[in-house]
């Protein structure tokens, strides 16, 4: 079963402080990943779960998440049943449902990548009082784009929004994403898998860049040139070098720590591209 059918699978249903700590943690990731508060332990240290409230405690403050969630989605009880599930998991469920009809494949991974964008993917993460609490990398949309584990997340989900692009085309990929000796969630792997293909284009040529490619950010890993953060091209590149993208586990202020599913400008001189056109 592919992970985001997992995650949006319902426990045991209806939800209550019998149920549980597991179904009840899963209950509170979704929450706090909605954007609705469980909770906030003061006690506990920023980047651990149980900071923001994920605790598997169904306490009052879940329950008033239950009912402000309930509220905001129109539904007329805040009992955690199949209906509230629902409601509550909606977004991935559209987002990777989502087939794109464009006949580009170019057009089809920005149309992709954008019906993941506005489902608002976050780690289970929330600001307290101007700060960002909780365990990085962590809830429901970074599991689904990571192969069930909690790790960094940024090619997870720029591989699932090409991945789900040539899939709903039925076209093959041009250069490998997975399989023996890759690693599917390591930027420099995949790198290495486009190069090998002849699909790398150094940011410093003067190549053309389709709409649709990934942008490879270089960095260094343990002292070494290497590249550290990836995600989708949604623009051509400008003449002043810049473009536009959706990427994943980044941010919108350009701190390096991301937390969420967002659209940047970044600039040519930073990057490599991986073309799959």
């Amino acid at each position: 079963m592919a992970q985001f059918n997992i995650e949006i699978a319902a426990p045991t249903l209806p939800l209550s402080a019998t149920s549980s700590d597991k179904d009840i943690l899963r209950l509170q990731e979704w929450l706090v990943v909605r954007g609705i508060g469980v909770g906030e332990n003061p006690n506990a240290a920023p980047g651990t779960a149980a900071s923001v409230g994920i605790d598997g405690d169904f306490g009052p403050s879940t329950q008033a998440g239950c009912a402000t969630f309930a509220a905001a989605a129109g539904l007329p009880s805040a009992t955690v049943n199949a209906t509230f599930w629902q409601a509550l998991t909606v977004g991935m469920a559209t987002a990777f449902a989502f087939q794109s009809t464009c006949p580009n494949v170019g057009d089809a991974v920005v149309e992709t990548a954008r019906a993941h964008l506005v489902q608002r993917p976050l780690e289970a993460r929330r600001f307290v009082d101007s700060g960002l609490r909780g365990r990085d990398n962590s809830g429901p949309w970074v599991r689904a784009y990571c192969l069930g584990i909690s790790a960094q997340w940024c090619q997870g989900a720029a591989s699932q929004w090409v991945k789900q692009a040539f899939a709903a085309l039925g076209r093959p990929l041009p250069f490998p994403l997975d399989g023996q000796g890759i690693a599917p969630l390591y930027v420099p792997s995949i790198v290495g898998s486009a190069r090998s293909n002849n699909r790398l284009v150094p940011g410093a040529s003067t190549a053309a860049v389709p709409v649709g490619s990934f942008f490879f950010v270089r960095g260094t890993i343990n002292g070494q040139q290497s590249h550290v953060h990836v995600g989708v091209t949604i623009s051509p590149i400008r003449p002043d070098g810049r473009f536009d993208t959706i990427e994943g586990n980044a941010n919108t202020d350009g701190s390096q720590n991301g937390w969420e599913v967002c659209q940047r400008t970044r600039s040519r001189a930073a990057c490599d591209f991986g073309v799959l056109v």
